[in-house]
């Protein structure tokens, strides 16, 4: 039987509600993290599915129950995704895994269903329709209001390009550059001093393959985006001074990340091919959108797919299982796509950054499966004899790597060094005035390695910090005078603490 024209109106309402229900916590989402997002395109993916999602539990209710009106089952169906994606909410999900425990997932999804039969029941008037379409849009106001103020500064801000106005390096030689970051890779005194584990023989194996072991070697920065950006881009991601130091603000940090930098701009301009490696999980580090040559790790669940999934009971209802979901990867990743790495023209440089040995810890030092929480922060001290596991299996890979790299392109010259070190003491959950020496020296000392051409191994000094890596390439490719500068080093506080945005500075002589 056709709808008459009010009941196809009060309809109408009924899934400009759901759509609104059901899509809330993407909208959330995305504007909470749009400065660290590439694009909205996978946002709106996810509310293609969800909305796929309610038309067709919808309609397969409505053949169900023929007596109820659409626009009931329509309303019904967009509470019931509303609830079932507000589990994270930090007083639902405290109450949910005290009342429940490990049965919380479950209980909240029989909640969520339950809520949407109660709709179904209790919801009879179509004015109802009306409330709640503006309650809807009532929340949605202030993810929009954002969203869109966000998009008004970023047209007007400038766009610096990075390299532009610097002269055409002239280059003496020309040889392939492999950049691989192994994330929160301790220096070797650390892992002695903190984790009693003797890393000599690892690096022994790289200098047998011509690298150079830089042992005293530091980060400028103690977190992966200032870390990674002011290294690619040769200069420290800071403004101001004392009291008024800043950190870049995240949008300017993420294209830095993913090749829109310095570095890249010149070799590019000198003739090099830039490909980019995304470990599959990381946001931070996946391909820019418009990158030339991207190549990407295994394929599951990645950062992102976790951050949206984990307002809903499907995160904890999969963690456990044998055969993980998630997209964590290892250095195998990256060898296993290296005849496509080397089938770029050459020169090409490579910017791969790989996750581990940093947390969560889900390979064993065998390099088997280990099943782990998708938590990136989850630093637990008793979880030490694990971290050292997956740094053996890290060493593993990384010298089947080297090896492969080294037999099938004798010239490279190879990157082999960390963002920042480990964070066993809880340091980035605490204000960086508590940081203690201990603290700096477990997050500044890094692995850096680096394999050059013989007649340029003796440029650097032991204490090179990772600010100057490509300075030093720069220097060696030019045949010019490696000039290191004054080293500087600043503590960042993460997005979760409320000083975010500043910058603190500590003296070089405290971070040893």
């Amino acid at each position: 039987m056709p709808l008459r024209s009010d009941d196809r109106f009060v309809l109408l309402r009924a899934v400009a509600t759901a759509v609104l229900l059901s899509t809330m916590a993407l909208l959330n989402f995305y504007a909470a993290n749009m400065s660290a997002l590439a694009g909205p395109s996978r946002v709106l993916q996810y509310a293609a599915g969800i909305m796929a999602i309610a038309a067709v539990l919808s309609v397969c209710l409505a053949l169900l129950l023929r007596k109820l009106p659409p626009w009931r089952i329509v309303l019904a169906v967009g509470l019931t995704i509303f609830v079932f994606f507000a589990y994270r909410v930090e007083l639902v999900e405290y109450e949910m895994k005290g009342r429940f425990g490990d049965w919380a997932a479950i209980a909240w999804t029989v909640m969520a269903i339950a809520t949407g039969i109660g709709a179904l029941i209790v919801i009879r008037r179509p004015a109802l329709v009306t409330i709640a379409l503006v309650a809807s849009l009532a929340f949605a106001a202030l993810p929009v209001t954002r969203i869109a103020t966000a998009l008004v500064k970023e047209q007007r801000a400038p766009r610096p390009v990075p390299g532009a106005g610097e002269p055409a390096m002239k280059l003496t030689m020309s040889p392939n550059i492999y950049w691989i970051v192994l994330d929160a890779y301790p220096r070797q005194d650390v892992l002695k001093e903190d984790f009693s584990f003797d890393n000599s023989g690892f690096l022994a194996s790289l200098g047998t393959k011509d690298f150079t072991v830089f042992r005293n070697a530091r980060s400028n920065f103690p977190a992966t985006a200032n870390s990674i950006s002011s290294t690619a881009n040769a200069d420290y991601t800071v403004e101001g001074e004392g009291k008024d130091l800043k950190a870049f603000p995240l949008e300017r940090l993420y294209p830095l990340v993913r090749g829109k930098n310095r570095t890249v701009a010149r070799l590019t301009s000198a003739g090099y091919s830039y490909v980019h490696f995304e470990n599959g999980y990381d946001n931070l580090t996946k391909c820019a959108f418009d990158g030339p040559r991207c190549l990407r790790g295994n394929v599951g669940l990645d950062e992102m797919d976790v951050a949206i999934l984990s307002n809903t009971p499907i995160i904890d209802l999969i963690i456990g299982r044998r055969q993980s979901p998630f997209a964590w990867g290892g250095v195998d990743d990256l060898t296993r796509l290296l005849n496509e790495v080397q089938a770029t023209p050459s020169p090409f440089f490579l910017y791969a950054h790989i996750l581990v040995p940093h947390i969560p810890f889900r390979f064993t030092a065998d390099c088997g499966f280990r099943s782990a929480a998708p938590d990136l922060q989850r630093w637990d001290p008793a979880s030490r004899p694990a971290f050292l596991d997956q740094l053996r299996c890290t060493n593993s890979q990384t010298l089947t790597l080297v090896d492969k790299i080294v037999t099938s392109d004798p010239k490279a010259l190879i990157i082999l060094q960390s963002d920042h070190g480990t964070d066993f003491r809880g340091q980035t959950k605490r204000s960086p005035s508590t940081w203690s020496d201990a603290d700096l020296h477990e997050r500044f000392g890094v692995l850096n390695a680096i394999r050059l051409p013989k007649q340029c191994r003796a440029a650097a000094p032991d204490d090179i910090t990772l600010i100057d890596t490509f300075p030093l390439v720069f220097a060696c490719l030019t045949g010019g005078a490696f000039e290191p500068r004054q080293p500087r080093f600043f503590v960042t506080p993460y997005d979760d603490m409320p000083d975010f945005g500043d910058a603190v500075e500590f003296p070089a002589e405290r971070v040893r």
